[in-house]
């Protein structure tokens, strides 16, 4: 759940307690969760416009995730498929593909292919998000996701075939840059749509841009409140309210219902937490909040806060902080014997730092608004597989990827529904404004958005993971579970 952007430009809010703050460098380096430098040739040839994609052609060579095992401990209930983990970093290239004859509709990932009897004008598709800094790690395989839905989208002749071309900016985390890299790619390269964009630092310049050039945000990381507060925001599933509220319920439905939790003073979605859990959210989980505090993701050591929770009786800790930051709370509750279960949102740690023993010994239950990365059983997750197994066999599909490439899905449906005029920011606009109960093929949870609306709705359906001592795993498979 590190899909907390590098630390925001404001100055970062120490409270008393806290620490001292960690270098970049050592968050950055924790259990080998920095970025991964993908290549420019590499992602030059995944994204660029080639007569043809090469099936099968390794695209970088990473080291090969963890198989989940096929049960859970503690008489969890089974999980019904596989899953790996894997990290990547992007370089900021434009991306288009070839395209080819047939599209397939986005709802269903083996539905027979309309043949494209006329190439449409070449359209341009826009990305920003924090893909540099201390949690490049987290977000940068999403980057390379959409590049994957490029490359998928075209050769099966485009987007209502139109050769698509992506363009995609690093915010660095800063609102103000966020904002102008939209106001430049509409104004400069008059882009379609923003799909899947990675904004939790900077989440209030980004809203306030597309607002003001009017320009549809399709899908993102989901941390953002921002994300189901405005009605230029098309999120690709629940809101970060529900997913809070769900990932303490997993905990629940384990036996652990005394909740400690903690939450960062660097990012709104974590403050925005607090407020959910006194506010309700912990009674609507079935959890008795016994201790909670205020930390930063920049702490070198979490022993005041493991000490009292202890004191407290907490049975699960909810984090809102980052992966390093969890690993490093996890070397402080072990050092004074104290291991309860954690419990994080699903976008906040790198596949990376996933792999640190400590960390996975304490066990850590997360919700996400998408489908499980692990699987591969509906017609959604099948063709996510498919892709990424075609154009990138090298990177194992994890939950940036998975979260973008549901955010390219909800774009195509969109177009789908717009109707046959030109494809137009309109048209994504109108097709939008159709969605009832869809769920991408099972990608997500049902997503409904009516024309005109003020803010999109949550859906309150979420998907469960658990890490373990052997690594991630589904406990309830793709089935939805709503809040």
């Amino acid at each position: 759940m590190k899909r907390l952007v590098a630390i925001a430009a404001a100055a970062v809010v120490l409270l008393s307690g806290c620490g001292t703050r960690a270098s970049d460098a050592e968050i950055q380096a924790g259990a080998g969760g920095g970025p991964v430098p993908l290549p420019e040739s590499v992602i030059a040839e995944l994204q660029g416009a080639l007569p043809a994609a090469q099936p099968g052609a390794p695209v970088v060579g990473l080291p090969s995730g963890v198989v989940p095992p096929s049960a859970l401990p503690g008489g969890a209930v089974p999980e019904t498929a596989p899953g790996t983990s894997g990290a990547t970093g992007t370089t900021d290239t434009p991306a288009a593909g070839a395209p080819a004859a047939g599209r397939e509709p986005a709802s269903s990932a083996v539905a027979p292919a309309a043949t494209c009897t006329t190439k449409g004008a070449p359209v341009t598709i826009g990305q920003v998000g924090t893909y540099s800094g201390v949690t490049g790690a987290i977000s940068a395989p999403g980057r390379t996701a959409l590049a994957v839905w490029g490359q998928d989208v075209n050769a099966r002749g485009g987007l209502a075939c139109h050769p698509v071309t992506i363009l995609n900016r690093d915010d660095g985390g800063d609102p103000s840059r966020s904002a102008a890299l939209v106001k430049e790619l509409v104004a400069q390269h008059r882009i379609l749509a923003l799909v899947g964009s990675t904004v939790a630092f900077s989440a209030a310049g980004f809203r306030s841009a597309v607002e003001a050039e009017k320009i549809p945000a399709i899908g993102g990381e989901l941390i953002a409140p921002e994300w189901h507060e405005s009605p230029w925001m098309f999120p690709q599933g629940a809101s970060i309210g529900d997913q809070i509220i769900g990932i303490i319920k997993q905990g629940v439905e384990a036996g652990k219902k005394k909740l400690a939790y903690l939450y960062c003073v660097e990012v709104g979605a974590c403050t925005y937490a607090d407020k959910i859990l006194k506010g309700g959210g912990a009674k609507r989980a079935g959890a008795e909040i016994v201790y909670s505090s205020a930390i930063s993701i920049t702490q070198t050591d979490f022993t005041a806060q493991c000490q009292n929770a202890k004191n407290a009786g907490a049975e699960q800790i909810a984090l809102g902080m980052d992966g390093s930051a969890m690993i490093r709370l996890a070397r402080s509750c072990a050092s004074l014997g104290y291991k309860p279960l954690f419990s994080g949102v699903g976008g906040t740690i790198s596949p990376g730092q996933a792999t640190d023993t400590l960390l996975r010994s304490f066990n850590l239950a997360t919700a996400t608004s998408v489908a499980p990365w692990l699987l591969d059983d509906t017609p959604g997750l099948k063709k996510y597989q498919a892709a990424m197994k075609r154009y990138a066999p090298s990177l194992d599909p994890d939950g940036a990827s998975i979260s973008v490439w549901t955010s390219a899905a909800l774009l195509e449906r969109a177009v789908e529904l717009g109707g046959n005029g030109a494809l137009t920011t309109e048209l994504i606009v109108t097709g939008l404004g159709k969605l009832k109960n869809e769920t991408l093929g099972g990608l997500t949870g049902p997503l409904t958005y009516k024309p005109g609306q003020a803010k999109a709705p949550s859906s309150g359906c979420l998907f469960y993971e658990l890490l373990t001592p052997q690594g991630w795993t589904a406990p309830r498979g793709s089935k939805l579970q709503c809040i």
